[in-house]
């Protein structure tokens, strides 16, 4: 299949990673799509996820991997629904993010009729000195597709904006007041920055900002935190869908978080964002924004357990010194 902009067959984006993974792959999505700029896109994986960039990458429908018959795309050798290979085989391209059976998909999806498939591993190969998206970009490069890839803010549709005037409205908080995000939870406790610092932040940035502490489905010590709160009165962003949180924190002054998707997201947004990394290495993991700050932890090979925690002291986000955040706040909240 030749690659010219005059193709208008429909393309296709896979993606069924976490948030932070799927943020880290959209500089190289946007290159795709500017390759295929006037073709219609259509994206598979985790809707709501997929929802945060269907906007930005003008696509025109989202589809879930998890619907009915898509488990035998990763079976080699299995009959493959009709109804499926009908569909697959409407889209000349498709860019596909894969591991973990990716290589199957991706031969059953060529089985299926569908066009080129370009195939990238999600991340580096262990012990690969490179950031995700850099990966990600030098991958496509070598399969013939490159483009520009400056950070540009993550553009969401217009009628989030309603959304996030009226919940902050309907809270008292008017327009242009100060607001400080804070989201003390993470994919691992190992990653986690102690409660009780996160309670402190908020208890001194309570004159200087309103906080907006954000929770989500996971164990993520909001519960801890909000015990330890001795004067802020924060306001919360309960498991909000994220298209909706993603509104939220486009309205937010400064963001504070360990390494997860919402740190992720908000940095893709231009928020100001404070992010505590460890045990994962930052060099390869920072969010790609240009308003990414980053204090790391001592850096681990693998996820480090309450009992490295214990065992050294100078390990994983209990390592960043209280004062350390405070100080690169200040400048962002006054």
């Amino acid at each position: 299949m030749q690659i010219t902009p005059g193709n208008l067959e429909k393309i296709l984006i896979i993606h069924s990673g976490g948030i932070g993974d799927l943020l880290l792959a959209l500089p190289a999505m946007r290159i795709f799509r500017q390759a295929f700029f006037a073709s219609p896109l259509e994206m598979m994986g985790r809707p709501e996820r997929l929802a945060l960039v269907a906007h930005d990458l003008r696509a025109d429908s989202i589809h879930s991997i998890d619907q009915a018959g898509m488990a035998y795309f990763y079976s080699d050798d299995a009959p493959l629904p009709s109804r499926l290979e009908t569909f697959f085989s409407s889209f000349g391209a498709a860019l596909l993010f894969g591991r973990g059976g990716g290589e199957t998909l991706a031969k059953n999806l060529k089985r299926a009729g569908l066009g080129r498939i370009f195939f990238l591993s999600p991340f580096p190969p262990e012990g690969m000195k490179i950031h995700v998206s850099e990966f990600l970009i030098e991958s496509l490069k070598r399969e013939g597709i490159e483009g520009n890839k400056p950070f540009l803010p993550l553009n969401l549709p217009g009628d989030c904006q309603g959304f996030a005037e009226n919940f902050l409205a309907g809270h008292g908080i008017k327009e242009g007041e100060r607001i400080l995000a804070i989201h003390p939870g993470s994919g691992g406790p190992a990653k986690n920055w102690p409660a009780e610092n996160f309670s402190r932040i908020a208890d001194w940035a309570e004159e200087r900002a309103r906080i907006l502490l954000i929770s989500g489905p996971a164990e993520d010590g909001l519960k801890e935190v909000r015990r330890a709160i001795k004067r802020a009165r924060p306001l919360m962003a309960d498991q909000l869908p994220l298209i909706h949180l993603a509104a939220l924190l486009r309205k937010s002054h400064a963001y504070l978080g360990n390494d997860s998707g919402i740190t992720h997201l908000a940095a893709s947004l231009a928020v100001p964002t404070m992010a505590l990394f460890g045990p994962t290495d930052p060099f390869i993991w920072v969010p790609w924004s240009s308003t990414a700050r980053v204090l790391p932890g001592k850096i681990f090979p693998a996820p480090c357990s309450s009992e490295t925690r214990h065992q050294e002291a100078a390990s994983c986000p209990g390592s960043i010194a209280f004062q350390e955040v405070l100080d690169t706040l200040i400048p962002l909240i006054g």
